[in-house]
């Protein structure tokens, strides 16, 4: 049965429940594009998107008091945060068109399609209707969806979002308008307006920046700081960081590997996250292209990151307000958790050799740096070790130095740790550090300890103490210590010849004279022999390690 469809009457309706915005400032172009969008189409409908708290409210609230005053369209306000605050509204539109209401809990759903109907019919005149905070996409997922399935279509009349979801802008066929940052000067002179902590304060937008800029700690101090807002649903949050909770706990909801990747993202550098460092990160489903995807997607829909194209590879980036709110948002044993899990990604991907470090550590250090700090985790101390490997190869020594020396603080520290090779490997990379740093002096010291030390365990042939010589002699060069460097250096090669003899013979022994490894052994022989000088008998090495690979090479095409 077909409802009466009442008369138009000849006054514009005006159901918005908030007053203008006197101190509305900038967004222009928003408007403007809004204004396009709606202009010569039968029926229009456009979304306002973006982050909690940046404006999509204000923005609408601004256009339909001037499509007002230009024009003699109906204007209706809907709050669409859940399907029951969207009835009342929808109820209070038949109130004022003058709809027979339902007779019974039981036709609730036929009157909310009969009010969708009187939108759609021909006496509803040029309308707009505004469906404000549409942010769960369950409620819009499709026409059938529990809020959906009453939004008019039709020929006629402007349909308006605002969401902080872009799924609820796309699966709703809307034209969509993305809600960011302000334009400097127009940001400063609303911040100057609105903001009460400053206005009841007496602080200046100078000083606010100042104290805003200091520290994380205060900054977060700031932002929990409640706002008066008389343009907002009585039940939201009145701070800056609320508002963000509010959008973490949905993505919870709807989608819980999306919230794991998030909290995992805030614990990066926020700037230029490379999509390995999440795809690969280790979390449940991330290895799936397509489970990656969509909780990707999800935080790209919310507006909580964005993405960067650099040289055909694809970054993402995090708002800083975003990443305070999430630190604040998390309990503290996850914020211990996530951090771990942070370190334990960075650490994993970090490059490790040089081929990498010219294109791949430029992009991963400042994670590094993010996952490192305050930190006294295990892994700490291996990452900073890499860190200072990384550094070291590209020629910044001071930042080589400070990670080299934090490792060995946290070696010495760590009581699950022996000081073991790896301790000592610290110990010689400051000490080259130190070298290119022009310390030679201190790097002798470095040096001649950790020889004193290993000596007493180790053989004065092991590849270890070689290094070590070798990295005495260096630095005995640098200080023109050049006969003691080359006393060094005598010993060296003098052990190394000894070494490389006994290796030598213990594979002729047991693999043979012409084993392919029993030449690598002779060529070592060579090249140590050639470096003291004995080029007779490394001439002779050459040579057999020459006939041997020959004849290897005969026997193999008569096999053939």
């Amino acid at each position: 049965m077909l409802v009466s469809q009442p008369k138009q009457t000849s006054k514009p309706y005006r159901l918005i429940p908030y007053s203008r915005n006197r101190t509305f400032t900038g967004r222009k172009n928003l408007l403007e594009l809004a204004k396009g969008f709606s202009e010569g189409t039968p029926h229009s409908r456009i979304a306002l998107y973006g982050l909690g708290g940046s404006g999509k409210t204000q923005i609408a609230l601004e256009y339909v008091y001037q499509c007002s005053s230009e024009s003699g369209c109906h204007v209706f306000w809907i709050h669409g945060s859940g399907l029951l605050k969207f009835s009342e509204g929808f109820r209070r539109v038949a109130q004022h068109v003058q709809l027979p209401p339902a007779n019974a809990e039981t036709d609730e759903e036929r009157f909310l399609l009969d009010i969708r109907r009187w939108f759609e019919g021909p006496n509803s005149g040029d309308w707009i209707l505004v469906i404000d905070n549409a942010d769960n996409d369950a409620d819009f997922a499709g026409n059938n969806s529990p809020i959906a399935k009453f939004i008019p279509q039709g020929t006629k009349g402007t349909v308006i979002f605002t969401t902080r979801s872009r799924q609820v802008a796309s699966r709703q066929g809307c034209r969509m308008i993305e809600v960011g940052r302000m334009g400097e000067e127009d940001a400063q002179e609303l911040f100057a307006k609105r903001f009460a902590f400053m206005t009841e304060t007496g602080t200046s937008p100078s000083a606010y920046w100042t104290i805003l800029q200091h520290s994380d700690e205060r900054a977060k101090k700031l932002l929990s700081q409640q706002f008066c807002d008389v343009q907002r649903e009585v039940n939201e949050t009145e701070s800056v960081l609320g508002t963000y909770f509010v959008t973490f706990n949905r993505i919870t909801q709807q989608m819980p590997p999306a919230a794991h990747l998030l909290r995992l993202i805030a614990f990066f550098d926020r700037q230029n996250i490379p999509e390995e460092l999440l795809s690969q990160c280790g979390l449940e489903g991330m290895d799936d292209p397509v489970e990656f995807r969509q909780a990707i997607g999800k935080l790209l829909g919310f507006s909580l990151v964005t993405t960067v194209k650099c040289q055909e590879k694809t970054f993402y980036e995090l708002h800083r307000l975003v990443q305070l709110s999430l630190q604040m948002y998390l309990p503290t044993e996850e914020l211990v958790q996530g951090r771990a899990t942070a370190l334990g990604v960075v650490s994993r991907l970090f490059p490790r050799c040089e081929q990498q470090w010219r294109y791949v550590g430029p992009v991963y250090i400042p994670h590094a740096f993010a996952v490192t700090k305050d930190s006294t985790h295990p892994i700490t101390e291996e990452l900073g070790f890499h860190m200072g490997r990384y550094f070291l190869g590209i020629g910044s020594y001071n930042n080589a130095e400070i990670q080299f020396r934090r490792c060995i603080t946290l070696r010495e520290e760590g009581k699950e740790y022996n000081w073991d090779h790896e301790g000592q490997r610290r110990f010689r990379f400051l000490g080259v550090a130190y070298i290119y740093l022009g310390k030679a002096k201190v790097a002798e010291k470095i040096f001649r300890d950790l020889l004193e030390g290993i000596d007493k365990s180790l053989s004065p042939t092991n590849p270890d103490v070689l290094d070590l010589i070798s990295c005495l002699a260096t630095a005995l060069a640098r200080q023109g210590k050049y006969d003691e460097s080359e006393a060094v250096n005598r010993r060296k090669y003098d052990e190394s010849e000894a070494m490389n003899r006994r290796a030598l013979e213990g594979k002729e022994k047991i693999l043979g004279l012409d084993h392919p490894e029993t030449l690598t052994s002779v060529n070592n022989l060579a090249l140590v022999l050639q470096y003291q000088g004995k080029y007779d008998e490394s001439e002779a090495m050459n040579r057999r390690a020459l006939e041997g690979r020959r004849g290897g090479c005969i026997k193999k095409r008569e096999a053939f």
